[in-house]
């Protein structure tokens, strides 16, 4: 018998209880899922809510449709979409995000600084001068602080770290744009600091110095989340 529990929105937590059900066998690969009907009496829901969540279960892969006969478990159940987990609050979130992007975009800065080549510092100098010349449209230069990031990873040459810069990305774009008003309203012209500490990491992937880049993502990482008024813990 399912129970529901009690975290976010109605929705979420039936894809929760589903996802929990297909991961302690209660419902193998393959196997039909009760109807909607059954599902909205055994939750205490209705089936506009199980009917969305079903949605996004099929979105993300763990679920499959078969015409005329419902809903089944995919072959892969656990899904071949990548989500966040949803919080209640959005500041522990963006913490655990922004530690993600400590851990891994300081190893993509030191490998950056072995592998780039002329197009990809190219890019870098062209992101660069776009923050400095829309320093003050603070959209713009969120845009162009993506596209610096995005040319780091092209520069890593791992195609599996450009997909997932690009995921990443529409997450904190709200985030990007919010670190530098802030650091506008403190700083006269701009995001001055935003801009030196780019500026830092540019050189350091251009002269090849791995341990520079890498030392100076993680300073820009730290100052960015200290914009958005979060502390990352320490790694060491």
């Amino acid at each position: 018998m399912l129970e529901l529990q009690r975290p976010d929105s109605l929705v979420m937590r039936v894809v929760s209880v589903i996802r929990a059900e297909i991961e302690s066998g209660n419902l193998a690969p393959e196997s039909r899922l009760p109807t909607e009907q059954q599902l909205a009496e055994q939750l205490s829901v209705s089936r506009s809510v199980i009917r969305e969540a079903i949605a996004q279960l099929k979105a993300d892969g763990v679920l499959i449709a078969r015409r005329g006969l419902g809903s089944f478990i995919s072959q892969t159940p656990a899904g071949t979409v990548f989500r966040f987990p949803t919080q209640n609050t959005r500041r522990p979130q963006l913490t655990q995000m922004f530690e993600m992007r400590l851990w891994i975009e300081t190893q993509a800065a030191s490998i950056a600084a072995q592998r780039r080549d002329e197009q990809d510092l190219q890019r870098m100098q062209q992101a660069l001068q776009e923050m400095h010349d829309k320093r003050s449209d603070f959209e713009a230069a969120a845009l162009a602080d993506v596209a610096f990031h995005r040319a780091i990873a092209e520069a890593s040459k791992n195609e599996y770290f450009v997909a997932f810069h690009d995921f990443l990305r529409s997450q904190l774009a709200t985030a990007r744009k919010t670190a530098w008003e802030n650091s506008a309203s403190r700083f006269v012209g701009g995001s001055a600091d935003a801009t030196q500490e780019h500026q830092a990491m540019y050189q350091a992937i251009a002269a090849g110095d791995r341990q520079a880049a890498a030392a100076c993502a993680d300073a820009h990482l730290r100052a960015s989340a200290k914009r958005l008024q979060l502390e990352l813990p320490a790694t060491d």
